[in-house]
């Protein structure tokens, strides 16, 4: 019996929390998922040598906290605006190319979608944000990853037409 790599613990983990958050309704309840999901992902990541992953999918667990409240005071605004630039310090000192890339294109849209009030647009822009990161596991050969972010954006669509039928009925 062969034992599992700890990435593949942790690659398995993000997987399950990637397969349930998308398919919740409400803003937070998507929002703390994907925290979940990213934080996971963060682990998964760096033990597979994918550090700008790694370190993007770490900032955003950073960013879910910020833009949490309904309210955001103006501290969270401050904090969230900071994660931009921070981001492009991640991914040029963890510059890997094309995988590097993608997962910081993956992350400038999960960015904004994380600071949407709506959840229709969020799942957009994850969406959008899902096929770059489906790009940065082809590129960095995570299956799980793969795998989550097919899965997500498919949970994502499901959900937007879920909603759009619960709102026209």
């Amino acid at each position: 019996m062969t034992v599992p790599h700890l990435s593949d613990l942790a690659g398995a983990a993000g997987f399950i929390l990637v397969a349930l958050w998308p398919w919740l309704s409400c803003r937070r309840a998507l929002l703390a998922g994907q925290s979940a999901s990213a934080a996971a992902f963060a682990l998964h990541y760096l033990l597979i040598g994918a550090a700008t992953g790694a370190a993007l999918s770490g900032l955003s667990v950073l960013q879910v906290a910020t833009a949490w409240p309904d309210d955001r005071p103006n501290w969270c605004r401050a904090l969230y605006v900071a994660t931009v630039p921070l981001l492009a310090v991640l991914a040029a000192s963890t510059w890997a190319g094309w995988p590097s890339a993608c997962a910081a294109a993956g992350m400038a849209l999960g960015t904004a979608a994380r600071w949407c009030q709506s959840a229709l647009l969020l799942r957009v822009l994850f969406l959008l944000a899902g096929a770059c990161w489906v790009a940065h596991d082809l590129l960095t050969g995570s299956t799980f990853g793969l795998a989550a972010d097919l899965l997500c954006m498919a949970g994502l669509v499901y959900g937007a037409l879920r909603d759009r039928t619960t709102v026209a009925a």
